[in-house]
């Protein structure tokens, strides 16, 4: 035993003597439990909270989050006239590594959403919600644990905005730690979010931003209700509120395909009106609803417009017998959905921050897209398209190349996916549609429409070349005859002495050579774009300009102050004197008794109704037939059409050739509006037999091709 100055004995010998004060470890008692346990939740709340702002601060979600509302709003899109296109969404800007996909959505304030959905919403999702700071504190531990549920609304507005593509959500990892990481992000930035714009606005953004990822890739009330019911977001019944809601958990469950088995898309069906029956009970017990409410809901038969439904019984004790998808469904997407990505890079390259812009105008004109899209992606003019064949299409304004309408066929699911612009971004050979090029070069260096060459066998080096007909005509041809002919003899025969020149003219265009090609340049073995080819036809009837296609008419800011784009400037790619001979060249292919397009000419009606536009075109089919190709122009619009295998591998069906398809859909562009009626012959020019010729002893130049246009 030691004893201690103080008299104190201790009961061993301690080689770091403690207090004397202490004799031994205090007992545990109730208030020690409480204390430590107290001293345990304020560390692990420290360490949470230490951790979110950790991981709120290495994502960029400070900032973000404390401008949350410039964050969800979307552009609101216009065509030319002021018609709105429909919004284009942010949620891959500024280079933020987010998985979800840019959605097309439109806000609407809260006075237009039916009450019954606001009220279901709050009941299932967050019934604390107007009371609490963003965090509900008693839901807490089990958001913590589970990563999902428990959360509150402000907290799954997060998620789904700021916080999507890091830590679990959306990044196809899941470990407890990013669940932690996301979840205490969640706890640190609710409160900010809701001192910043209060619960009002956070509910309307929430409620205008839930991810209903299953139901073709839309969010927010507005679509989600269309694209379900077919209905605006006031016009939502109780029972139709209660079935979206209850979609929330698992929203990709209400898709099903033609081939999903019955008896596992009766099974989903089955559980969607689980859920909205649990809504409805939710309602209930929380007394937003009254009994006789909640059974005539019940008693509701649902059918969405993606489902068929049969019901048996009466009443609340109604069931689903049988379920199915709808065969006649149709979802088709705003216009603006198909461009966004275009819209989008075509601001960043005139150094606008797409989050800085509050609407666009475009220079889409909304009726010629719509009818441009219903030809591309329903049946077209000669029916639907067979499986594996694509089709895209672009006209553009010849008055400075603004885009007046662009449609793909070839991209993902319209329901459910944003799809790829094969109509601006696709490159395939453009087979004859590059001779008219071949011939205003050849027009620029003497040659004219009545310049004559034999059709007969010819060669390009050791390769035969031979015409789409398979026989030749053996006589002397014009130009004009040959190209309203389609006669690659000819072609190839012009373009021997001028392969340079045209070389340069179809890189400066946007062509793209394909190295694997040996074939003659005048053949079409360059690849272009449907978009990039109707900008070169442009040319033809705009006094020779090149100018370089664009979607953005004007753009304004978050608060409607004008933004500056760059001009749009055009550069001489023919003398005047050319285009305009290369442009009745292309009437010929429509006008002459022996063009390949005399189906292009003006009806009795059109006639009649002032719509007999001069039109000229010309067609062009890869030796394979894997493409199908037409382009036109007429005094103020210029269009190309491509139709084929999207892969470059199938050939297409025979039908679609031999009826020249991709020509007929050029019918549209009779139809459309035109302030410019007809193209005014430059002086140099004049009238041989009805043909367009270079006055005698005048010899038009073409300049030099500018740079080489951008892809």
């Amino acid at each position: 035993m030691t004893r201690t100055s103080l008299g104190f004995r201790w009961p061993w010998r301690n080689r770091w003597p403690r207090t004397p004060f202490v004799r031994q470890p205090a007992p545990w008692t109730l208030r020690r439990v409480l204390r430590a346990a107290l001293a345990g939740v304020g560390g692990l709340t420290l360490a949470t909270m230490l951790l979110g702002i950790a991981g709120a601060a290495s994502t960029g979600a400070f900032t973000r989050a404390w401008n949350l509302r410039t964050e969800l709003l979307p552009i609101a899109v216009q065509d030319r006239g002021g018609a709105p296109l429909g919004v284009i969404d942010h949620c891959r800007e500024g280079g933020i590594p987010n998985a979800v996909p840019c959605r097309e959505s439109l806000s609407v304030p809260l006075s237009a959403i039916s009450r019954q959905f606001l009220l279901a919403y709050v009941a299932k999702e967050d019934v604390r919600f107007f009371t609490h700071p963003g965090v509900d504190l008693g839901r807490l531990p089990g958001a913590l644990l589970s990563g999902a549920g428990g959360s509150t609304i402000t907290q799954q507005l997060l998620k789904n905005s700021v916080l999507a593509g890091h830590f679990d959500y959306d990044t196809g990892r899941r470990n407890p730690l990013l669940v932690l990481t996301r979840k205490a992000s969640e706890l640190v930035l609710a409160p900010l979010v809701t001192l910043k714009y209060g619960r009002g606005a956070v509910f309307a953004m929430s409620v205008n931003s839930l991810p209903w990822l299953g139901i073709g890739q839309r969010k927010g009330i507005y679509d989600a209700s269309r694209t379900v019911f077919g209905v605006e977001p006031a016009d939502l019944t109780l029972a139709q509120s209660c079935f979206l809601v209850g979609l929330l958990p698992s929203p990709g469950k209400y898709l099903v395909a033609n081939d999903t088995p019955p008896e596992l898309a009766t099974a989903r069906f089955r559980w969607m009106r689980q859920q909205q029956l649990l809504t409805l009970r939710i309602l209930r017990d929380h007394s937003l609803i009254t009994a006789g409410e909640l059974a005539a809901a019940a008693a509701e038969p649902i059918q969405p417009r993606l489902w068929r439904v049969e019901y048996a019984g009466d009443g609340a004790e109604q069931r689903v017998v049988s379920a199915s998808r709808n065969p006649a469904y149709r979802n088709q997407p705003e216009p603006v959905w198909a461009l966004q990505s275009l819209v989008r890079r075509e601001l960043l390259s005139s150094g606008l921050d797409p989050r800085r812009v509050g609407r666009l105008v475009l220079t889409i004109d909304g009726v010629a897209q719509a009818a441009l899209t219903q030809r591309v992606t329903g049946e077209g003019v000669t029916g639907p398209r067979p499986a594996g064949v694509g089709e895209g299409a672009a006209i553009v304004d010849v008055r400075g190349g603004g885009v007046v309408a662009l449609a793909s066929s070839t991209g993902g699911d319209l329901s459910s996916e944003m799809g790829r612009q094969w109509a601006a971004t696709g490159l395939r050979p453009v087979a004859s549609t590059v001779k008219p090029l071949l011939y205003s070069v050849a027009f620029g260096q003497g040659l004219t429409q009545l310049s004559r060459f034999w059709d007969r066998p010819t060669s390009y080096g050791p390769q035969p070349i031979r015409n789409n007909s398979g026989t030749f005509l053996e006589r002397r041809v014009t130009i004009r005859e040959a190209n309203a002919r389609s006669l690659n003899t000819v072609a190839v025969q012009v373009g021997l002495e001028r392969e340079a020149g045209l070389r340069r003219v179809l890189a400066s265009v946007g062509y793209r050579e394909d190295p694997g090609n040996r074939a003659s340049p005048a053949l079409g073995t360059y690849r272009a774009a449907p978009l990039t080819v109707a900008n070169a036809y442009a040319s033809f009837v705009n006094g020779g300009q090149l100018c370089r296609p664009h979607l953005i008419a004007e753009a304004y800011d978050l608060t409607g102050r004008p933004l500056p784009l760059p001009v749009h400037t055009c550069e001489p790619l023919w003398n005047p004197g050319v285009a305009y001979q290369t442009f009745d060249l292309l009437r010929s292919a429509v006008s002459e008794d022996y063009g390949h397009l005399h189906f292009l000419r003006p009806s009795f009606m059109q006639r009649l109704l002032g719509r007999d536009r001069p039109l000229g075109a010309k067609s062009g089919t890869t030796d394979d037939i894997r493409d199908t190709w037409c382009a036109g122009v007429t005094p103020q619009y210029a269009m190309s059409v491509w139709i084929g295998d999207p892969n470059g591998v199938a050939s297409v069906p025979t039908g679609i050739y031999r009826e020249q398809t991709a020509c007929r859909e050029l019918g549209i562009l009779r139809e459309l509006p035109h302030e410019l009626r007809s193209v005014s012959a430059p002086a140099g020019i004049t009238e041989a037999s009805g043909v367009a010729v270079p006055l005698p002893g005048e010899t038009f130049t073409n300049p030099s091709p500018p740079g080489r246009a951008a892809p």
